[in-house]
């Protein structure tokens, strides 16, 4: 799946943009897909995120629970910065459809087969950058 990657600093903010502010841009599939939290294994980093819902994180990605996107944007709503996470969203039992990435503070990936999105985050964010 193509990769990109989002270097927009938040506005107001200089955390750089993180999977909280791509999730909304997904649309209403994403609300519908189960998604599953984990740290970001090629760069062998466990989750890492701050405010009162990183608990609620490191809970989902220990039990390699999925949830509905419904609930993962709530508990983004009480997370302040992801550092490091991957989110994989699923429709069925296969492969993920999307995945969203905090790397290290630095910079937020998107990959995904779906042109329409890669189209959104490009329309949306003004440092997009292709990964390969």
């Amino acid at each position: 799946m193509p990769t990109i990657q989002i270097h927009d600093l938040e506005p107001q903010h200089a955390a750089v943009v993180d999977p909280r502010l791509v999730l909304p841009m997904l649309g209403e599939r994403a609300i519908r897909a189960s998604w599953q939290v984990a740290g970001v294994a090629r760069f062998n980093e466990p989750l890492f995120a701050t405010g009162e819902g990183a608990i609620h994180l490191e809970a989902l990605c220990q039990s390699l629970k999925r949830v509905s996107g419904v609930v993962l944007s709530q508990i983004f709503g009480q997370v302040e910065q992801v550092i490091w996470g991957e989110f994989s969203a699923y429709d069925g039992v296969g492969t993920p459809w999307v995945i969203l990435r905090a790397i290290d503070s630095s910079w937020c990936e998107v990959e995904t087969d779906d042109v329409g999105i890669l189209v959104r985050v490009r329309e949306t964010f003004t440092d997009v950058r292709t990964d390969r």
